[in-house]
């Protein structure tokens, strides 16, 4: 899978979900994942879940820390299935770290009473497409939110560390899966 940290901020909001992000920032044939850390701040009208949508949902952080996955010729819930393990392993990572218990709800992540994440899958013409974003900083954030900083956590550190974990855990199913013969 490539990998591309970006050094400079970006905010997100909800467009760069979408393969021509990924063809500007790693492109190449293969599955991908974009870092970065920046705003959040997807208006309605870029909302994706249909559930968010409805419900009037608002998506604000200052900042987040932003992990973007593409996962090429993937159905879309095999594609839930990877957001949950890439949710689950930054939850470890986090809790690991701070020494602070986190939970995973569905695909979001909470400390106590505050909100750590949103995530997303949706598909793609390509296969599916994943959003990960967690808090940095929550000053406006529109839910009882925690951040990173709140844990004293590095964003660049959290998004090296969960890149590699998910990498290694995609990499090590792929080998699980051919590694056996089939029966009858």
């Amino acid at each position: 899978m490539k990998t591309v940290l970006l050094e400079q901020p970006l905010c997100y909001d909800g467009l760069q979900l979408a393969t021509a992000f990924f063809d500007r920032h790693a492109p190449g044939e293969a599955d991908a994942m974009v870092l970065f850390t920046g705003e959040a701040d997807v208006p309605a009208a870029h909302l994706v879940d249909l559930e968010d949508a409805e419900a009037g949902a608002i998506i604000y952080s200052p900042l987040m820390a932003h992990v973007l996955v593409e996962h090429r010729g993937l159905q879309l819930p095999e594609a839930v299935w990877r957001q949950r393990v890439l949710v689950r392993l930054g939850a470890d990572w986090i809790a690991a770290r701070s020494g602070v218990a986190v939970s995973v709800r569905g695909n979001d992540l909470h400390v106590r009473d505050g909100k750590l994440s949103v995530s997303v899958a949706t598909r793609s013409p390509r296969g599916c497409l994943l959003h990960l974003g967690v808090n940095v900083d929550t000053d406006g954030a529109p839910v009882r939110a925690t951040g990173l900083r709140d844990l004293r956590l590095n964003a660049r550190e959290f998004l090296t560390a969960l890149a590699r974990l998910y990498t290694e855990e995609v990499a090590h199913a792929a080998h699980a899966a051919a590694k056996v013969r089939p029966v009858t």
